[in-house]
């Protein structure tokens, strides 16, 4: 399905695994990781990106200042984020800037890796593919961790509650992505998340099984 974006590096079979929020994504990336695969976080790459030093931090702060520093010379999240809320060719460069890190740090990590196979963890893969694509991403597949609409919603509304937040605020965030039903027909597999940890488990299990032959 994605040949055209997914030619294998070094014979390495490349994965991604996403999932919109409330899924389960997290949980199958631990299981994935606990029967021994690599597994690259694409949102670990952002956060030690911006630690002071890398060049993450560097070609944000090229791009937008010194004004957006703490004063112990960490980027300050809050005042990045008020540049970029009000204007949106500031938040485009951000993404940019972000996007084209994360890939290389991926695509470097697929090449150093050993392993026959490899995973990929970005969560909104599906709502930027095309610019991921643009921007150097390559891979075989992408496995979709999957919840109907209704589980999606109570369990977000549950995860607010826990947390002390308001779940008007932690839902709206499912109007950003592109709906779990969408993401479906868009994916090479689907990993059905509506039972337990240990059903989860077996699923995967079974795909890898399927897809990998072990």
């Amino acid at each position: 399905m994605w040949e055209e974006a997914g030619m294998r590096q070094n014979k390495k079979k490349v994965i991604v695994i996403t999932g919109s929020i409330g899924t389960g994504k997290s949980a199958a990336v631990n299981v994935i990781k606990n029967l021994g695969f690599q597994v690259l976080d694409s949102d670990k790459i952002v956060h030690d990106g911006y630690n002071k030093g890398e060049d993450l931090y560097h070609k944000v702060v090229d791009r937008f200042g010194k004004e957006i520093l703490n004063e112990d010379g960490s980027i300050s999240r809050q005042k990045l984020g008020k540049i970029v809320f009000n204007d949106e060719k500031s938040l485009r460069d951000l993404n940019k800037i972000t996007h084209v890190h994360v890939i290389q740090k991926l695509m470097k990590g697929v090449e150093e890796c050993k392993d026959e196979v490899i995973f990929l963890d970005i969560p909104l893969i599906l709502e930027r593919l095309k610019q991921e694509k643009e921007y150097g991403l390559k891979f075989d597949e992408i496995w979709l961790v999957y919840v109907s609409p209704e589980t999606q919603i109570e369990r977000l509304r549950q995860r607010a509650i826990k947390e002390n937040k308001d779940p008007e605020d932690v839902l709206s965030i499912i109007n950003k992505q592109i709906p779990i039903n969408e993401k479906v027909s868009m994916s090479d597999e689907v990993i059905d998340n509506e039972g337990t940890i240990e059903e989860l488990e077996i699923k995967i299990k079974e795909l890898l099984k399927i897809k990998l032959g072990r």
